[in-house]
C-alpha cells in the first residue's frame, strides 16, 4: 500500500496532467468502470470530434497517472508548455505501452 506522501505526490501529478490535457482540449473523465454488463477499461476515445480520456477510479492515483501518461504519448506536445516532469516522462520510452 502506498504511503501518504506517495499518494499526495500522485494526486498533485494528476492535477498537473489535467492542466496539460486542457491545453490540448483533451477532457479527462474519472469514472468507476466496474459495470459487469459493459466491461470497460481506462483509455481514450473521440466523441463529437473531441478527445476524451476515461480513467477508472478504482485504480490507485499512481496507476491513474501512469495510464494518462501512456495515453498522452499519442498526442503532439512539442509546442505546448507542460510541467517538466510530464515532458521527461513522455520522452522516456520506458513508460509507453502501459496496459490500463
Amino acid at each position: 500500500m502506498p504511503d501518504s506522501s506517495t499518494e499526495l505526490l500522485a494526486l498533485s501529478r494528476l492535477e498537473d496532467l489535467k492542466v496539460a490535457a486542457r491545453k490540448l482540449s483533451i477532457e479527462i473523465l474519472f469514472a468507476d468502470l466496474s459495470d459487469p454488463e459493459f466491461p470497460t477499461r481506462s483509455g481514450t476515445c473521440k466523441i463529437h470530434g473531441k478527445d476524451l480520456i476515461v480513467v477508472d477510479t478504482r485504480l490507485s492515483a499512481q496507476r491513474q497517472v501512469e495510464v494518462i501518461l501512456d495515453i498522452f504519448q499519442q498526442f503532439d506536445w512539442d509546442d505546448v508548455y507542460i510541467a517538466s516532469w510530464i515532458r521527461e516522462r513522455l520522452e522516456n520510452t520506458q513508460f509507453t505501452g502501459i496496459p490500463s
